[in-house]
This record gives C-alpha cells, structure tokens and sequence, in this order.
C-alpha cells in the first residue's frame, strides 16, 4: 500500500512516555491525552501483508511529526528513504533514484491515513470527524479508535484504520484495505523496536472485541 512510502527525520525529541489512565470511554478524553506539541519524533516498524507479496513486507525507521499537515518518515531498513508531506505535497527521496513529487489528491487511501494521524497528535476531533466515522473501545488491556472513511473515493480502498494503545501513547495503527487483500500494520514507540514483532503485533495491534 502506499502508506508504506511515507518517511521521516529523526528529531532529539521524543513522544511523551505513556502514563497510567482511567478506562477511557469519551473520544474527546482520549484524543485530549494523546494531543502532543511539536516536533515529536517516534520509532516505527511497519508490516505490510498482501495477497500480491509471497512474504510480508517489514519496514523500520522513524516518524516525525513537525507540526500541522507536516509528516515525515526516514526509512532506515530494509532500504534508505526519505518521505516529507507538507499539505497535499508529497516529496520522495531514495538514494540513486530520481525524487518523486505529487499531490495526496492522487492518493486518497494515504491523505487519510495522514489527517488521523496527524489529528491524533494533535487532539483535534473535528478533523477526525470531517474524514471518519469514529467508534470507541475500551478494555483491559487497552483502548482502541476505529476510523472508518467517509470518503466514497477511499472507502474504495480502505475499509478501517483501527488505532491500539494504552496510557497516553498509541501502540499500533492497523490499515485494513476494503477487499481484504491487504493490510499495514504500524508500531510505534517501544513496541517498534521489541525483537519478536510478531508477538507484539499479536499483543499490540489484534482487533478489541
């Protein structure tokens, strides 16, 4: 999916540790502690899986996120990339390769991606409300968000992206496309950088009930 094609730099800031709260059963109560000020920066390991790929696809590097409808992310393994987003602008530099520039109106399922996450660190409901229909779950081990498109464009390829986490800090953000043929499974923070990724996809990104 093109979602996998977004990278970042590194900044010396990183996303605020993650503290102990009560159940969370208000959207506006969750998004308020998950409100970050930039820059904040954060590691990430993404698992794409396709019918298309004969193995899963892992990429690892960072994210950054530099402020309103600024996304970054260096891709560090299994190859060097940089994607920066500034708007609707996309610029992609891979090393040996000419960069690529266009518009997230040509790439409707990654422009949703990046307005819920980017209105996620910045705690703004309203936006989240203009592109998804939104649900709320709460449990033991966690709170998950369920985004799904408003967009008839994008509900052509995305069916939901469902946001994991505790505390104050997402774990995993899951992208599940409408035909089921694909999904991208993003971790974040401490669990991007655990060893075993599939026992904390299993742990961090599986569907609440």
């Amino acid at each position: 999916m093109i979602s996998g094609r977004i990278s970042a730099t590194l900044l010396s800031f990183t996303l605020a540790a993650p503290v102990a709260l009560p159940q969370v059963r208000d959207i506006d109560a969750l998004l308020a502690a998950l409100g970050r000020e930039p820059p904040q920066s954060i590691s990430f390991t993404e698992v794409h899986s396709s019918k298309l790929l004969e193995h899963e696809l892992v990429v690892r590097g960072t994210l950054e996120y530099s402020g309103p409808g600024k996304l970054s992310r260096i891709v560090a393994e299994p190859f060097a990339e940089r994607t920066d987003i500034d708007g609707d602008s996309v610029r992609i530099h891979r090393e040996n390769r000419p960069d690529r520039q266009f518009s997230l109106k040509r790439a409707p399922e990654l422009g949703g991606l990046l307005t819920g996450f980017l209105a996620i660190l910045g705690g703004d409901r309203a936006a989240l409300e203009r592109e998804f229909e939104l649900a709320l779950a709460d449990g033991a081990s966690g709170w998950q968000l369920t985004l799904r498109p408003k967009n008839t464009r994008t509900q052509t390829r995305i069916a939901a992206i469902r946001v994991r986490g505790a505390g104050n800090t997402p774990d995993c953000i899951v992208t599940v496309s409408r035909d089921g043929g694909a999904a991208t499974d993003l971790l974040l923070g401490d669990a991007a950088l655990e060893a075993d990724i599939a026992e904390q996809r299993r742990i961090r990104c599986a569907e609440l009930p």
